[in-house]
């Protein structure tokens, strides 16, 4: 597992000259929500005085099982990531550990290994949730287990960063740890790169998805409303398994609307972004979310949204300032919205505007990661017990 560095920083007055973090997170490839995070900190780097390294969990093949399922190759990825946490605490000295989780069930041993690891060498840790945070209710042996790891996990965290109100509930279900977790601690968006978004008087209105071509981030959903629009062109950005992107493309030619939809493979990040400006509506009928990239992104653009009310999402996007929140399987109301939206530029203008400026100020890089220092401040200024 690679280990990345970022730059020495400068000594701050009344705090360390150096506080190094270890940050266990995946890097790209494949894209993700944890990737692009990840990546954006390597890229942009945290103010003084922190450093951090990154041991990569980067999955190992170009597309991981969906559901995520336990077998050879991922037992291998585990004892590498593992061992590479104990190569890192071992040949430096960390003030913090901020563990990226996934919180499916084969993520869990990885989660609390990891956390055991950091206990045994005396480094306190954050622990930050990718992802709703809904834990199992049955009481089957699996869901118990999975129950009890994170209580573990959590009892033992410095802190615990979630991704907005769904995922705080569910930490609050396995015990009392309010007085640790931060409820939302947003995505960041890159703000000083993001163009806005160019305003266009004729051709077919646009809409875009951004994301995984998956079933559970609604692109059926997307297709059915596309064959009801037919004065809108449709496109549909990201990666996903084989066998998904073609029963997309095969649906798609059922229907008979090649013509008005059009299905991207991954693309650079860059053009993501330039594709967002050029559009005019972004969709978004995922089935569960954390705090999706790609919406921030559309908001920071100045896109209206039109998307599912999952995961931070309805915490994201103000209803009716910045757009709509809908069902994810409710086709009819995709169409509605969509409609009032194609038939009124205003109205897109408006919504868009909101959003931009909300993203801005709520969501970029350096507002973000201010606040990430702030509970680091927080942690390595309370006296050691």
């Amino acid at each position: 597992m690679e280990q990345l560095k970022s730059p020495a920083s400068p000594t701050v007055d009344g705090f360390p000259d150096v506080v190094r973090v270890l940050l266990v997170s995946p890097l790209p490839p494949p894209p993700g929500g944890i990737q692009t995070w990840t990546q954006m900190l390597v890229e942009r780097g945290l103010p003084a005085p922190f450093e951090f390294e990154v041991v990569d969990t980067r999955v190992t093949r170009r597309h991981q099982d969906i559901p995520p399922r336990l077998n050879r190759v991922e037992l291998i990825r585990f004892f590498n990531i593992l061992a590479a946490i104990r190569r890192a605490l071992s040949s430096r000295r960390f003030s913090l550990i901020h563990l990226n989780c996934a919180v499916t069930y084969t993520a869990t041993p990885r989660n609390l290994v990891s956390t055991f690891i950091a206990r045994t060498a005396g480094v306190p840790y954050v622990i930050h949730l990718h992802a709703t945070f809904d834990p199992p209710r049955g009481r089957g042996v699996l869901p118990r287990l999975y129950r009890i790891a994170y209580r573990m996990m959590f009892g033992h965290a410095a802190w615990i960063l979630a991704l907005g109100e769904p995922s705080y509930r569910g930490i609050l279900r396995l015990g009392r740890y309010a007085g640790k977790t931060t409820p939302l601690m947003p995505n960041f968006v890159n703000g000083r790169g993001i163009p806005p978004v160019v305003r266009r008087k004729d051709g077919p209105v646009c809409v875009l998805f951004s994301g995984a071509l998956t079933p559970a981030k609604g692109i059926r959903t997307i297709v059915a409303a596309a064959e009801r629009l037919q004065d809108v062109h449709f496109t549909m950005v990201g990666d996903g398994p084989p066998d998904s992107r073609a029963a997309l493309l095969d649906r798609i030619r059922a229907l008979g609307i090649e013509s008005r939809v059009s299905v991207l493979g991954p693309v650079p990040q860059s053009r993501v972004l330039e594709m967002l400006a050029e559009s005019d509506v972004f969709i978004f009928p995922s089935t569960t979310e954390g705090f999706p990239n790609s919406l921030a992104e559309a908001m920071a653009v100045g896109l209206p949204v039109v998307a599912s009310p999952v995961g931070a999402i309805p915490e994201m996007i103000d209803v009716p300032d910045g757009g709509f929140l809908v069902p994810w399987d409710d086709v009819d109301g995709y169409v509605r919205s969509l409609r009032r939206l194609l038939d009124s530029p205003c109205l897109r203008e408006q919504m868009g505007s909101h959003n931009r400026a909300k993203a801005l100020r709520d969501y970029d890089y350096a507002v973000v990661v201010e606040r990430l220092c702030s509970v680091y401040r927080d942690l390595l200024e309370q006296p050691v017990e």
